[in-house]
């Protein structure tokens, strides 16, 4: 086993409210300064930049493709993947359903970039990836979960957009495998001990939209290695609501 650094919840230029010097060079970098060996790339509502942040990390950074899905409540939903192609078909799922973007969108927003691994813009999704889908929570786990996937309740400590603030409660028959704390949430502090009290793994990650905010909030992680695999398999036998080390 070894001690595995995590962010697990970062965002490329590819999401609205991200800023456009996150791109895959700058993450990868941003990441690797902040002495992290795995992160996660997880863009509202779309996996499209997960691959080119993959082909720029290489063998220096474990990179996994994630998504955060939202659902029709307004609930954040984190859907980490074994691998990019599952990711994208996600993806795929989920903007499908979105409607198209039109100029206040866009104005409001602005573009929305696919990039390479240089960081170089090679498309624009056209779908609003700020809107909510058609999915309820339970749908979107069902959906993760269809994929192979990890499906993590994002930063169930604040509020907006977390499935107690937007729920009343926990939802506890969706079938999440972990629950994420934002860098607000003290280790060791009263709020902590509640979420552990949810009975599922909790993670830490920064939810990064800015390259300064990466690493901000983070985990380590006791793996057998630093990839999805090892991930998978620890969540599933520590259902004990314990926090790795911040």
């Amino acid at each position: 086993m070894i001690d595995v650094t995590a962010d697990l919840h970062v965002h490329t230029a590819l999401s609205p409210c991200a800023d456009d010097e996150m791109t895959p060079p700058a993450i990868v970098a941003g990441a690797l300064a902040e002495g992290l060996m795995m992160i996660a790339i997880c863009d509202h509502n779309s996996a499209r930049n997960a691959a080119a942040v993959q082909a720029a990390a290489g063998a220096r950074l474990a990179v996994l493709a994630g998504m955060e899905i939202t659902s029709a409540e307004e609930c954040h939903v984190v859907g980490l993947f074994p691998d990019a192609h599952a990711a994208e078909a996600a993806g795929e799922r989920v903007a499908a359903a979105l409607p198209e973007v039109d100029q206040e969108y866009t104005a409001f927003f602005g573009s929305q970039d696919v990039l390479n691994e240089r960081g170089e813009i090679v498309g624009r999704e056209t779908r609003a990836l700020a809107a909510a889908s058609p999915l309820g929570v339970t749908a979107c786990v069902d959906l993760v979960h269809g994929l192979g996937g990890l499906a993590v309740a994002a930063h169930v400590d604040r509020r907006s957009f977390g499935v107690i603030s937007q729920l009343g409660v926990f939802p506890h028959d969706a079938g999440f495998d972990a629950v994420e704390l934002s860098r607000h949430v003290a280790p060791g502090s009263d709020d902590e001990a509640r979420f552990a009290a949810l009975g599922l793994p909790l993670l830490r990650s920064s939810d990064a939209h800015f390259v300064a905010d990466i690493g901000a909030g983070r985990c380590v992680l006791s793996l057998e290695a630093a990839d999805f695999a090892s991930l998978a398999a620890a969540l599933g036998a520590r259902r004990t609501g314990s926090l790795p080390d911040a």
